[in-house]
């Protein structure tokens, strides 16, 4: 997620190019036809270009107001499990021995960690891995998940139960699913008060509830359908722009003559600019879709687990704290 004041214009146009440079080959194409015969003339009406254009910028906000929803959700659910950690901790601390109290803690952290790491397994949509994504994170930031395995992850918080989660088909629900053993035990052994019971459990469910949110947003795509058919649209109206802005600027030239072939090439830059415009706004909108694959713009959900973990673990009175994750360019992942 960027955190800074904004991107910079340089950084976002490189990011984008593609588009540009897209509409720039039809834009050469469309004057080639206007000046050469036998196409000599050849234009689009510009009221039909204009109604394409409506049409698009119509599709593109749809996508993108039901893609800030998903993020939107994403942030909310991470929000929500960082209420449930530090209440989960208050509580063991307060009424848990404390041998118990870091066990249920760490073995907290070690859920949150494999939670993270499902998250940011990467899936058939995702766009993380196109090249102007990747480019973009190779330069400017790196996530942690892909410097550190799980069982590493996990190795200060379980110790030799690391490895063992780490093979389960689930380790976050293997992790819940202890969490609750413990819990249970604890309750048999006399150790924590009826009421402290009920309230660990309930907030034992909401990790169970906030995990399940987080899955359906990872394991369902925004639809394909709407996906396709805004970027088939973007792409249908940057071939015909050109074709609709050279004429209009040709006139513009009167009949020809310097004037004419100055106004005839300034055409193309002004196609580019507004195709450009187009293209990017369904990029911005693609990218932002999948809000836990670790693009710029995703939740940065290894910054807020590692603010937790240094929280939580000095709340058990540990001095060996893991560093802090802080925002790199502005980005924090």
């Amino acid at each position: 997620m960027h955190v800074g004041r904004s991107y910079r214009l340089l950084d976002f146009a490189v990011w984008s190019r593609r588009g540009a440079l897209y509409v720039l080959i039809v834009s050469l194409v469309a004057v080639a036809a206007y000046s050469l015969p036998p196409l000599a003339g050849f234009s689009i009406p510009w009221p039909i270009v204009a109604v394409l254009g409506t049409s698009v910028a119509l599709v593109a906000g749809f996508k993108n107001g039901q893609v800030l929803q998903r993020s939107s959700d994403a942030l909310q659910a991470f929000a929500q499990i960082a209420a449930i950690s530090r209440l989960l901790a208050t509580l063991s601390c307060d009424f848990l021995d404390k041998e118990a109290a870091r066990r249920v803690i760490l073995r907290h952290l070690a859920w949150l960690t494999a939670l993270r790491y499902s998250l940011r397994r990467p899936m058939p949509w995702e766009t993380v891995s196109q090249g102007a994504n990747r480019a973009f994170r190779r330069r400017y930031y790196q996530i942690q998940e892909d410097l550190t395995t799980l069982p590493q992850a996990l190795a200060p918080l379980l110790g030799a139960e690391a490895d063992a989660i780490a093979a389960r088909p689930q380790p976050a629900l293997a992790l819940l699913q202890l969490q609750g053993e413990e819990i249970n035990a604890l309750l048999k052994q006399s150790a924590i008060p009826t009421q402290v019971y009920s309230e660990l459990m309930k907030l034992l469910r909401d990790c169970h509830d906030q995990q399940a949110r987080c899955d359906r947003i990872k394991n369902t795509p925004y639809p394909r359908q709407y996906a396709v058919v805004s970027a088939i649209f973007v792409v249908i109206f940057a071939t015909l722009l050109p074709f609709g802005v050279v004429p209009t600027f040709a006139a513009m030239g009167g009949s020809g003559g310097v004037l004419g072939t100055v106004m005839l090439w300034l055409s193309v830059p002004f196609s580019v600019l507004i195709g450009w415009m187009y293209f990017a706004l369904d990029l911005v909108g693609e990218s932002t879709s999948n809000p836990f694959e670790g693009n710029a713009n995703d939740v940065p959900i290894s910054q807020i687990s590692r603010d937790l973990e240094i929280e939580l673990r000095a709340r058990l009175g540990d001095t060996e704290l893991p560093a802090a994750l802080p925002p790199v360019h502005g980005i924090a992942t």
